[in-house]
């Protein structure tokens, strides 16, 4: 169970609101008689999504109000948070957290209301307490890109949302982002970790839409050199893209796999003309171990001189074999099936003894 607002700063609660006051209209009560699907660019429910049937509206509703979150973002959250539980309680010392997206009282002064015109505004009214998730991550979305481009911040602004609902806006900023370790640097992995099982495919590689998060049903390597890649790797899902970036917010995509064998104590060239020739070959797809390099042409190589590569994670509950990529300019770190990335021209076994 995670406890949105754990971290209190500028205010209690599921954020530092920073003074912005919910004004809630006829238009934002409604949106739950309107809303049907999710809009805009966050992920989409997929059919078979398990929502409570209880709770789909709100959450089509909820993921409806802003075009960066989707239903299936304020699903999977609500899945971390409590579990679907409307009557969560928790209360590890800090401020204690309520209902099924785990507001405090300070922060639902803030963003609560009667959404569902039921007479009852209450954090354990979980038609108020969906819509009321989905107005603040909204908001905690846009003032992330404001920060993001002011510089104040560094990260995917969707990550740094989801890290400020449950760390506060303050601690956000403190750490200049999402922070490097600890329960708040977890939260968006752990979000993203669930959007699998609710997010329609739209990409067509079997994952959510921007989402490329871990398959449901993998493991870790048991061998603790590999997970040890393996796992650097996977804990900068979602940080963007960018060319020549060598982290720790931002990674190209053979800044990634440099950096993710150096945390494993094993030094790699830096880039992908040099990887392809690092460690040695592997003969094919079934003889890949987790943390081997697969490498193709991509935008601006050959099958000679490879421009673009990625890291073996292993497979899938599902058997198929995954690996994770900084794919390129305006995407994130994320996973992709084996199948999915090809041509393959070559690959490599870094030295790892």
């Amino acid at each position: 169970m995670v406890i949105a607002g754990l971290i209190v700063s500028l205010v209690v609660g599921g954020c530092c609101c920073g003074g912005f006051v919910l004004a809630a209209s006829a238009g934002s009560v409604g949106t739950i008689q309107a809303a049907q699907t999710g809009g805009g660019d966050g992920n989409q429910l997929r059919p078979d999504a398990p929502v409570p049937a209880q709770y789909l509206a709100y959450v089509r509703a909820a993921g409806a109000l802003c075009p960066s979150i989707g239903p299936a973002d304020i699903a999977a959250q609500l899945d971390l948070e409590s579990s679907w539980n409307p009557n969560a309680y928790t209360d590890i010392g800090e401020v204690p957290a309520k209902g099924i997206a785990q507001f405090t009282d300070a922060t639902w002064q803030t963003w609560g209301y009667d959404y569902d015109r039921n007479g009852v505004s209450s954090p354990y009214d979980a038609g108020d307490a969906i819509l009321a998730q989905g107005h603040l991550m909204c908001d905690l979305v846009t003032w992330a890109e404001t920060n993001l481009a002011n510089g104040r911040l560094v990260g995917n602004p969707l990550d740094v949302a989801w890290a400020a609902y449950f760390a506060g806006r303050g601690g956000i900023l403190a750490a200049g982002g999402v922070p490097a370790s600890g329960l708040a640097h977890d939260y968006p992995q752990q979000i993203r970790s669930r959007l699998p099982k609710y997010a329609v495919d739209t990409g067509g590689d079997g994952l959510p839409n921007g989402g490329g998060g871990i398959p449901p049903g993998y493991t870790l390597p048991t061998d603790a050199q590999q997970a040890a890649a393996v796992s650097f790797a996977l804990a900068q899902l979602g940080k963007p893209y960018v060319f020549g970036a060598e982290g720790p917010d931002s990674y190209d995509c053979s800044g990634l796999m440099m950096q993710a064998w150096a945390h494993a104590g094993v030094r790699i060239p830096r880039v992908t003309g040099d990887q392809v020739h690092t460690g040695v070959a592997v003969a094919g797809l079934d003889a890949m171990q987790p943390g081997d390099l697969i490498l193709i042409p991509g935008s601006n190589g050959s099958m000679k001189r490879p421009g673009h590569v990625g890291m073996y994670i292993g497979r899938g509950g599902d058997g198929r074999q995954y690996l994770v990529q900084a794919p390129h300019t305006g995407d994130v770190v994320k996973i992709t099936p084996v199948a999915n990335f090809k041509p393959v021209a070559a690959i490599r076994r870094p030295l790892t003894r």
